[in-house]
């Protein structure tokens, strides 16, 4: 009977990944999708990108850095997309519709880096990335211009009320589409011509509740509990 084999010991294989920091972020950016922020692990998107429960390790301290990379990327998306609607219009009634357009196709687009961008309370996130460089403009100060085109000599306080009042309506109206509450509620067909609508109606009666007489200091307040 020949002698048995020698058995070499398995020797460790050198770790090789094209882009590991990509394919984290991807795998996460799907789990996203269809669990929510606080459905999945650094665990999980290892499984997803095919490496070990350690290799994340290499990138990424926590499931929080992991979060705040998709975050940071998911501005610098989302500002240069903002920056570009400016091009879309000359007059700022249609420029400050054309950030609220780009803004409904970003969210639209990118539900996950959304949801991470400004839901990140549970994720661990404490604050919205300051842009690259110094001149380059984020979605809320592109905003805050666009506002303030449309009367500049309009007082400051004003001004913030409509920044406040268009914001919130853009992003209050992606989140409850990429939600499905209009689905059997309003019934939206077109999401952007239906956003259109209502930023050129929200434009159109911005200062006339003032002008019939209404004290916006007594008249306009609510006293919540």
């Amino acid at each position: 009977m020949p002698p048995k084999a020698a058995q070499k010991s398995p020797e460790r294989q050198p770790y090789h990944h094209g882009d590991l920091r990509a394919a984290l972020i991807a795998a996460a950016l799907k789990r996203i999708d269809e669990h929510g922020v606080k459905g999945f692990t650094l665990k999980d998107a290892a499984r997803m990108a095919g490496v070990s429960v350690a290799a994340p390790y290499r990138h990424f301290a926590d499931k929080e850095a992991l979060l705040r990379a998709i975050q940071e990327d998911g501005f610098a998306a989302f500002n240069a997309a903002l920056a570009a609607s400016r091009e879309r219009s000359a007059t700022p009634e249609g420029r400050l519709i054309e950030l609220g357009v780009a803004y409904l196709h970003f969210a639209l687009e990118h539900p996950a880096h959304i949801r991470v961008m400004f839901g990140m309370n549970g994720g661990g996130a404490k604050s919205h990335p300051a842009p690259v460089a110094a001149e380059a403009p984020t979605g809320y100060s592109l905003l805050v211009e666009a506002v303030a085109a449309l009367d500049p000599q309009a007082p400051a306080e004003e001004q913030n009320d409509l920044v406040v009042a268009c914001w919130s309506a853009v992003h209050g109206y992606a989140m409850l589409y990429l939600e499905g509450a209009f689905a059997m509620t309003a019934g939206i067909e077109d999401p952007e011509a239906q956003l259109r609508r209502a930023l050129v109606r929200l434009l159109e009666g911005r200062y006339s509740i003032f002008r019939n007489g209404v004290d916006r200091n007594r008249d306009c307040r609510v006293d919540f509990p």
